[in-house]
């Protein structure tokens, strides 16, 4: 971990979007682990879960190709300052919702992602090639911190302060990550005109980016059904459902540092290793005593994303690139939510074994492809 904190020093602006990530997640964390339980007080249902959710990932992926578009022609800090503070607002219109409809203006505000292709060119134009895998693992555990820390605390004033108090300490977070964003150099695009040079988007890109979509469907299908599963199967109350949040983000944090000093030797591998523990994490939930191993090693799907976006960029750093190749991924993560909504109806047990078998196949096509070549 020595070794990550001086890399991520070594660069003074990826170092300050570690903490601006590290307070958004704060701040989102108090509340998101138990959203789905918070749209069940408000008359939704499984149905209704998946609505909302698919509507947030619509949202992020029609917004991510103007985004790509723009990183390539704006400067990226400023396109990314703009894109946080509309997300900001979002907090302050579910603490004053008063039905799961009234959630709606709320979800299509956080799911604005046009600045995430910036933010991504803007790490990507920060470090040499080589380290990106690991530049991105390192500066996105920064989310993980945050998150590990922030449902504890909403777990602990949650019953003084209820659900929209949380909202209204994450929009004051939300507004510090943002204003960390403001002190970052500025970044003008560098968007090469040469006809001969590379193409945008080479062959040996697009394995990943069908892997980064079949990940984000396993995740987005099983992460907002989690929580449900853990009051419907082990009864466990609102307020440790929150707190056991915490293991999945202290999973995502641990394990970006040896995921992501392992890309450094073959991004590949490491993208596998990460991938079955994901698997095993989701398996380990049926057992009695596995929720917590289980919840941990889940939350390695933050470092698979880092690791996904690291192999991607070492493909083509443009804005555009960042932006078009995380379509699919949102596409996905739109769609899933819908039928993972009936799917869990009508099994919980088959619905996260299935999650499971899908991460195992995901994590041999990765390993495949690390093989010397």
């Amino acid at each position: 971990m020595r070794q990550g904190i001086a890399f991520l020093r070594t660069y003074p602006d990826l170092w300050q979007l570690f903490w601006s990530n590290a307070l958004w997640t704060l701040g989102s964390g108090l509340y998101f682990f138990i959203w789905p339980n918070y749209v069940r007080d408000l008359g939704g249902g499984p149905r209704e879960i998946g609505y909302l959710t698919a509507l947030m990932y619509g949202v992020m992926a029609l917004s991510l190709l103007p985004g790509g578009w723009l990183a390539d022609r704006l400067d990226r800090r400023r396109l990314m300052l703009a894109n946080w503070a509309v997300a900001s607002f979002a907090p302050l219109l579910f603490a004053f919702a008063r039905s799961w409809t009234g959630l709606i203006p709320g979800v299509f505000l956080y799911a604005q992602f046009f600045g995430w292709p910036a933010m991504e060119a803007y790490v990507a134009g920060v470090v040499p090639k080589a380290s990106l895998g690991r530049a991105f693992a390192l500066t996105n555990s920064g989310y993980a911190l945050g998150a590990t820390l922030s449902p504890l605390l909403g777990a602990l004033l949650l019953p003084r302060l209820g659900m929209r108090g949380l909202f209204l300490l994450a929009f004051l977070a939300f507004a510090g990550s943002t204003f960390l964003i403001g002190r970052l150099h500025p970044q003008r695009p560098r968007v090469r005109a040469d006809p001969s040079a590379a193409p945008a988007f080479p062959a040996a890109l697009w394995p990943w980016v069908a892997v980064f979509a079949g990940v984000s469907l396993v995740s987005a299908a099983l992460r907002p059904f989690l929580p449900v599963f853990l009051e419907d199967r082990f009864g466990v109350g609102r307020s440790w459902i929150l707190a056991s949040s915490s293991l999945l983000s202290l999973g995502g944090f641990v394990l970006a540092w040896p995921l992501g000093h392992g890309s450094a030797r073959n991004p590949a591998r490491a993208l596998a290793w990460g991938l079955t523990g994901m698997a095993l994490g989701v398996l380990l939930l049926f057992l009695p005593f596995g929720l917590i191993p289980g919840l941990f090693l889940f939350g390695a799907d933050a470092a698979v994303y880092s690791l996904l976006r690291g192999l991607i960029g070492s493909q083509g750093a443009l804005g555009r690139v960042f932006g078009a190749t995380q379509v699919p991924a949102t596409l996905a993560q739109a769609l899933a939510p819908l039928a993972a909504g009936w799917f869990y109806a009508a099994s919980p047990t088959l619905f996260l074994g299935t999650g499971a078998g899908l991460l195992l196949l995901l994590a041999l096509l990765s390993w495949h492809r690390g093989k010397p070549r």
